[in-house]
């Protein structure tokens, strides 16, 4: 299955948009200025958060074509 161009686009966007979040909050001197036993309960806690608004963010998109789609075929 090909991908099109603008999903291709987007996806380089975020993960640009990330990339630069990271760095601009100093992610990596945070977690190397941390004591050991800290550092893998956030980052724990850092994944399971994103992967909560990354499925939130999903449903809310597959909620609203859904809803649009049932617009359409009246």
């Amino acid at each position: 299955m090909k991908k099109e161009p603008w999903r291709i686009a987007v996806g380089i966007l975020a993960i640009a948009f990330i990339v630069y979040m990271w760095v601009e909050k100093d992610i990596i001197t945070i977690y190397t200025t941390m004591p050991r036993e800290q550092v893998a309960p956030l980052i724990v806690t850092t994944i399971a958060v994103s992967l909560i608004k990354v499925a939130a963010i999903a449903g809310g998109i597959l909620l609203i074509k859904w809803i649009i789609s049932k617009f359409k075929n009246k």
